[in-house]
Parts: structure tokens; C-alpha cells; sequence
């Protein structure tokens, strides 16, 4: 069976500093086959900020697949939002910002929800939908695992919008099944199965709070062992 640690919205340049040889070693002892990192590594898209988030992954010291966040495309240089907003992202981080990894046991998707038209609010599109089930149709009975750093379901007295397209993708996905979606964003922890207009679906919603940004509000700073 496939071990993935799950870590999101490290906020570096808002990171809490002492927290790192901690979660290093955490993830070290879990010994996971790969660290899913779902997405917002700087609080700014800024060089500054990518440069340590950078080498807190090459101290991670196993393999990880990793989507942007919305903090992790330009905010105040709209030139470079509107047309190279995952420019820094793909230089400091990874050339893919929707990676693919197939183990034994597991089918990892990879999905940028990022939108540069919008602040904090992400989507995702027919084609990112389709494009999942058609990878799960062909994944031999793996167990399907999607990345995003915008969750697809958040409770009604959440103050951020819910990502676009939402409600459609769990609509599409509730037939072709993924197993788990794992996301970030909201800086708290929550695990619990979505439940789309069919009912209560087989797929599990594992969100990560904030690993290591001081931005915890009032949620202490975690991560995840599946």
C-alpha cells in the first residue's frame, strides 16, 4: 500500500521557522513513498519566498508531487499574473503544475485550480474533469487519488468562495469514482466523505490545515499520514 504525507500552505515568508526541523522529522519518520504538498508554498509569488520553500523540499529527502496554490501566482503585478502567473512557480518549484504518478498501488492527479482572474477563488474546468476520469478509467483498479489546492466542498459559514466548477466535478466524478481528494486552502484540518445530489459518495475529502504559516487562524498547524 502506497504511504503519502500530506502538507499544505507552508506560506513561506509567513512561515513559522521553528516549525521546520519539526515537520522534517516528522515526515522523515513516517517514511511516506511520496509528500503530497497541495499547493500555496509562499505567501507571495516572489523569488524571496520561492527560494526557501525550495530548499525545504530538497531536505525532504523523498520523493513528492506538488499543484500551486492561489498565493503562489503574482497578486500585485498584474502584467505577470494575467500572463505568466505560474512562471515563477515553474522555475523555483516544478515545470508541471499538473503532475501525474502511478505506484503499485495508487493513480496521483495532480490539478491546478489556480485562476488568475481571481484573488483567492479557484476552478476547474470541463477539461480538467474529463481528464481525470479518463485517467482513473484507465488506472487498472488503483486507488484514485486527486491534488488541488481548493477544496470541493467546504461548510456554508466558510468565508472564502467555493472553487468553481465544483459541484459539476463532483457530479462527473461521482461515476467514474475517485477514492480520495486531497486539498488545502481553508487552513483547517477535515476529513469526511462528500455527498453530491446522489448521496453519500465513496470518495473521502481529506483537507490539511496550514503546516507551517503563521496564518493558522486559531487552527494549529498540521499535516497528514494516509
Amino acid at each position: 500500500m502506497t504511504r503519502l504525507a500530506l502538507i499544505a500552505d507552508l506560506h513561506f515568508g509567513r512561515e513559522r521557522k521553528v516549525l521546520l526541523p519539526h515537520l522534517l522529522t516528522a515526515i522523515q519518520a513516517a517514511r511516506p513513498d511520496y509528500v503530497v504538498i497541495a499547493g500555496d508554498f509562499v505567501q507571495r509569488a516572489r523569488g524571496a519566498h520561492f527560494r526557501p520553500a525550495r530548499a525545504f523540499l530538497d531536505q525532504l529527502h523523498a520523493p513528492w508531487i506538488a499543484v500551486p496554490g492561489n498565493h503562489d501566482i503574482p497578486l500585485y503585478n498584474i502584467a505577470s499574473r494575467m500572463l505568466w502567473p505560474r512562471a515563477a512557480y515553474k522555475r523555483h518549484i516544478a515545470t508541471q503544475t499538473e503532475p501525474f504518478i502511478q505506484t503499485d498501488t495508487a493513480t496521483l492527479i495532480g490539478i491546478d485550480t489556480t485562476d488568475p482572474m481571481r484573488v483567492q477563488r479557484g476552478r476547474i474546468s470541463d477539461v480538467q474533469i474529463e481528464r481525470v476520469c479518463a485517467t482513473i478509467k484507465e488506472d487498472d483498479g488503483r486507488l484514485a487519488v486527486i491534488i488541488a489546492h481548493h477544496p470541493f466542498h467546504q461548510d456554508p459559514e466558510v468565508e472564502k468562495k467555493l472553487l468553481r466548477g465544483a459541484d459539476r466535478a463532483l457530479e462527473a466524478w461521482s461515476d467514474c469514482g475517485p477514492h480520495i481528494i486531497l486539498s488545502g486552502h481553508l487552513h483547517s484540518f477535515l476529513v469526511e466523505p462528500f455527498v453530491t445530489r446522489r448521496g453519500a459518495g465513496q470518495t473521502l475529502q481529506i483537507h490539511c490545515g496550514s503546516s507551517t504559516s503563521t496564518r493558522h487562524r486559531g487552527n494549529p498547524n498540521d499535516l497528514a499520514i494516509l
